[in-house]
């Protein structure tokens, strides 16, 4: 079992003393006494009573190479510093936070003892030549934006450390290698007072209050990597514990009940890899690192997860919602767990448990295609294809359209695995999609689409892709798949994956407007599939979206409905909101590519569903629209004018018909329901007017709002809007 130590970037609560305020001892540009050694120097360098005057006095931040630096340095293994203080009453110490911003490694001492090191030096506590060389890099952060790594300290451990007059605080930074390009050593030691007394500094802008942890209605999720740092690829060995109580309430030191052993983990992502809060992909495995399948948090079983990290989305709900909406609608999205995660003892805030779209049954429930199927209905499924940046994380082989050059990379099977006669198969079978989609008419092609995909599923792949106005829609983190055809011949769309950035949460593309369909213009200049632009100009498919919204607007899609999921959503988060925020204080910052900043979580989720309603309501007001069918609008009626139009109390209509005939008039709301018949009767030739009074069939006085009138005959449909105000 993994041993628990939360050591840094948590407080204990029976640990420390009461608390008021922070104040910084020690700053990285003081002057220090510094020296880069060509042998060892005595045991006792760290120590208060060493004579350090033989040592260069000079501007603290030693290194070279990332202009962090306040003292430059000639390449070097190793640096070392040391800085005096002094404390006038230790009693009123409640706590103390090394902020250590270092490439590569360090260990840190108080008054000559050990009381931090990074994990890619030896054994906490075991002596550290001055020429050891570090197993990995690790790159500062304050230079770049981000945030350096802070170690708590809790009032036993000061009292037992620190003295009333003269301490010294001391670090040896390590590097990776001789040649290394860059070294940084930037240190800080800042104090929690217990009063209103000042005795040092105020702290520096971007330090963070440490996180005080008692108890979490989240699981809890630990992972240990034996002290090393998580690379792109390929995955590492290491250990995961997650804590689930039945109570419902979880402590750090409490014992592993989800889950207790062995994991590969490695970071994933593009973009995201550069934010501080890291997305991680882990696989379980046994403990000789064969793949586990396992359940995790309820999850069904599998041994391939996600942890989200939400950043840019500072709700944290964006992805959990629109997830749970594809569920519902019966499209396979993934399914997600909240939790809060500590990775090799430091608090890392709230991550989301998610599963890795793959081939499976209780994911994308296709058929398992292997290396040896490669003719007859072996061959057709299934297949996993992907629209995302080429050549980036998994898309590392595919094949490019014939048409404009989309590449459509390989998912399942993985490039590794797909063979020739595999890859022969699944791109012609495109290319024959491709080929039907380029007909001049494809509604009426006798080889039509709806033969080759499962128009349902692209009817609400599409829906949820306009719903949120995600910005990545079409282009990137994109799917499509394939069974068997003895089991279903067709293209399905989907699943969905990462919103993170959609329902106006990004300040380029006007995808933060609530108006336009994201599918009719291109908001970024990347190349999508033709297809759907094609697909959505169709009548017959048009027709099928807006019958399939109007049937989803009262029930999944409704107002109540996403706003009961985002509020029960931030209720079960609780108190882990502002630990999250304390660690990553994000809140009232600017972060790629939000397009407005709050400074409250509240103002977040206010925005978020406020979004939401406005997206809806614009479209409740085309959708309508996109059920009529304009190769029929003939000239023998027409809706001419309505006025007032916005109005109240009634509003005037006024159509022309050049051909007699039947004509019906009804008026319908934003969700399709039809609200009154005007007209329903032979017309001859001549202009008309029509009065509506705002009611219903009942006689009842209708809801301000958005309505729709609308004129037929035997063969032709007009639809025009108009706006009830109250």
């Amino acid at each position: 079992m993994l041993k628990k130590i939360i050591f840094t970037a948590l407080i204990l609560c029976q640990s420390i003393k009461p608390q008021d305020h922070w104040e910084t001892a020690i700053f990285a540009d003081d002057q220090w006494r510094y020296i880069v050694p060509n042998s060892e120097l005595p045991t006792n360098w760290n120590s208060i009573d060493f004579d350090d005057s033989f040592w260069i006095e000079s501007e603290g931040g030693f290194g070279y190479g990332d202009d962090d630096d306040g003292t430059i340095i000639n390449q070097a293994i190793s640096v070392y510093f040391r800085k005096s203080f002094t404390i006038e009453n230790i009693l009123k110490l409640s706590s103390a936070v090394i902020s250590a911003d270092y490439d590569d490694g360090f260990v840190a001492y108080l008054n000559g003892h050990e009381v931090a090191r990074s994990y890619n030096l030896s054994d906490p506590g075991t002596f550290v030549p001055f020429d050891e060389t570090t197993t990995y890099d690790h790159e500062a952060s304050l230079y770049q934006g981000g945030f350096p790594d802070n170690i708590i300290l809790d009032s036993l451990l000061l009292d037992s450390l620190l003295v009333n007059g003269e301490n010294v605080f001391s670090v040896q930074v390590h590097n990776f290698d001789i040649t290394s390009s860059d070294m940084s050593g930037n240190f800080y030691l800042t104090f929690g007072i217990t009063d209103e007394s000042e005795f040092f500094s105020q702290p520096p802008a971007w330090f963070q209050d440490p996180v005080v942890f008692g108890e979490s209605h989240l699981p809890l999720l630990v992972i240990d990597t034996y002290g090393a740092e998580i690379p792109d690829d390929p995955r590492i060995p290491a250990y995961m514990g997650i804590i689930n109580n039945s109570s419902g309430l979880n402590y750090i030191d409490d014992d592993f009940n989800d889950y207790d052993g062995h994991i590969t983990i490695e970071r994933r992502g593009n973009s995201s890899q550069g934010n501080g809060k890291t997305p991680y992909r882990f696989e379980t495995v046994d403990s000789e690192g064969e793949n586990s399948n396992v359940q995790l948090l309820g999850l069904p079983e599998e041994n391939d997860w996600v942890l989200y990290a939400p950043w840019q989305d500072k709700s944290m709900v964006r992805n959990i919602l629109i997830y749970q909406l594809s569920n519902e609608l019966g499209r396979y999205a993934s399914k997600t767990k909240l939790v809060e995660l500590y990775l090799n003892n430091e608090y890392r805030g709230i991550y989301v448990l998610m599963e890795k779209i793959k081939r499976d049954n209780n994911r994308v429930d296709i058929s398992k295609l292997n290396p040896d199927e490669v003719e007859g209905d072996d061959l057709t499924g299934g297949y996993i294809l992907k629209f995302d940046w080429y050549y980036t994380g998994d898309n590392i082989g595919g094949f490019a359209s014939e048409y404009n050059g989309m590449i459509y990379n390989f998912h399942y099977p993985k490039p590794s695995d797909i063979v020739p006669e595999q890859e022969e198969y699944i791109e012609n079978y495109i290319y024959d999609f491709e080929t039907i989609m380029m007909g001049n008419n494809i509604s009426t092609n006798s080889t039509a689409y709806d033969s080759i995909i499962n128009i349902d599923s692209f009817v609400d792949f599409i829906l949820l892709q306009e719903l949120a106005k995600n910005v990545d829609a079409y282009r990137l983190s994109s799917y499509i798949y394939k069974d068997k055809d003895s089991i279903d011949s067709r293209l399905t769309a989907g699943p969905i994956w990462d919103f993170n950035h959609g329902f106006g949460n990004c300040d380029y593309g006007q995808t933060w407007e609530t108006n336009n369909w994201l599918i009719e213009y291109d908001p970024t200049g990347d190349p999508i599939a033709f297809w759907w632009e094609r697909l959505w100009q169709d009548s017959n498919f048009q027709s099928k979206t807006s019958s399939r919204y109007t049937e989803l607007r009262s029930n999944i899609f409704s107002d109540e409905h996403i706003n009961s999921i985002i509020d029960s959503t931030v209720s079960y988060l609780g108190d882990a909101i502002n630990r999250n925020f304390t660690r990553w204080p994000l809140l009232g910052n600017y972060v790629w590519p939000n397009y407005y900043v709050f400074d409250s979580y509240e103002e977040e989720i206010d925005y978020l569903k406020s979004w939401i309603a406005n997206r809806l309501t614009w479209m409740d007001s085309q959708i309508l629209l996109l059920n009529i069918d304009n190769s029929t609008m003939l000239s023998n009626v027409d809706l001419t004018h309505a006025y007032p139009n916005p109005f109240n109390p009634d509003i005037s209509i006024q159509y022309k018909v050049e051909l007699g005939g039947n004509v019906i008039l009804n008026i319908y709301d934003i969700l399709g329901n039809n609200i009154k018949t005007l007209v329903s009767e032979y017309k001859p030739v001549g202009n008309y007017i029509s009065k509506w009074d705002a009611t219903n069939e009942n006689g009842e006085k209708c809801p301000s709002g958005q309505y729709f009138y609308q004129l037929q005959t035997s063969d032709i449909v007009q639809t025009k809007r108009m706006i009830l105000l109250k």
